[in-house]
């Protein structure tokens, strides 16, 4: 079998391959996270009294392969696009990839990068936003929200990577806001140099937020404010990353601003 016989020359965690004619991926058991690496994002999800900011971990190993398969059979099962899965063990899993011959595959933040008019822009960002409100109305959630975990195509979107399951640490609605504080923070920083993008980010998030469930939006916009704190430290100091950081958070106070003169 093409797993049992790829798997042990594999290196790296994830890699594609070709199978009959066919794009295929093998991803293997990851290394679990240190339990230290989560403790900043603790103190802070605790400081702010933000529920939904608590990390999840990673557990690594077979456990991230048997929850990854899974979550992916689950979520398949409630009728959300996730990749599907041609075979497994308890080490790695091979996934077939979300596109085709026909059809290329990047993810949202690939796609956005490339788009250069505000239709293409808004056609990404709100195709992917439904995606996201048609996964928590199936009263369901996502592991990792990130733009670099939403692949898009002309056909739709297909959400990837699966090793976590927040629903062991965290409440349904919280899980759900999560998802919202993961997609908007791997966006705005990203796109802090295109302000075309920065723009039609934030009209797409309030319109998309306006479409969420009622308390899922409610407990997000909630969480708005408490965050605008973190604008008095000097995040910007802290280089690239840093510039981000403070950028997502001027960009979440203004959203904050429209979302309650609404």
């Amino acid at each position: 079998m093409f797993l049992f016989d790829t798997l042990p020359q594999q290196q790296s965690n994830i890699a594609s391959y070709r199978l009959d004619g066919q794009k295929v991926w093998l991803k293997k058991a990851s290394k679990r996270n240190s339990r230290w690496a989560y403790l900043p994002l603790t103190l802070l999800a605790r400081c702010l009294n933000i529920d939904a900011l608590k990390p999840v971990p990673n557990l690594g190993g077979e456990k991230s392969v048997a929850l990854e398969a899974m979550r992916i059979r689950a979520l398949c099962a409630a009728g959300i696009a996730v990749p599907t899965i041609l075979a497994e063990t308890s080490e790695a899993l091979l996934l077939a990839d979300a596109g085709d011959e026909a059809t290329s595959t990047q993810t949202l933040l690939e796609s956005l990068a490339q788009a250069e008019t505000p239709d293409e822009i808004d056609h990404l960002l709100i195709m992917s936003i439904s995606a996201l409100n048609d996964v928590h109305m199936r009263s369901c959630y996502l592991s990792e929200a990130f733009a670099r975990n939403i692949l898009v195509n002309k056909e739709g979107v297909v959400f990837i990577d699966f090793e976590t399951d927040p629903g062991h640490y965290h409440k349904l609605t919280d899980c759900m806001v999560r998802d919202w504080h993961c997609f908007i923070f791997s966006l705005y920083g990203k796109l802090s140099k295109r302000p075309l993008h920065q723009e039609r980010l934030t009209a797409a998030l309030m319109s998309g937020l306006q479409d969420a469930r009622e308390d899922v939006r409610d407990r997000f916009i909630a969480t708005l404010p408490r965050l605008k704190r973190l604008q008095k430290f000097p995040f910007q100091r802290f280089g690239s990353d840093g510039k981000k950081i403070a950028h997502t958070l001027n960009a979440l106070a203004l959203l904050d601003q429209h979302l309650r003169s609404k």
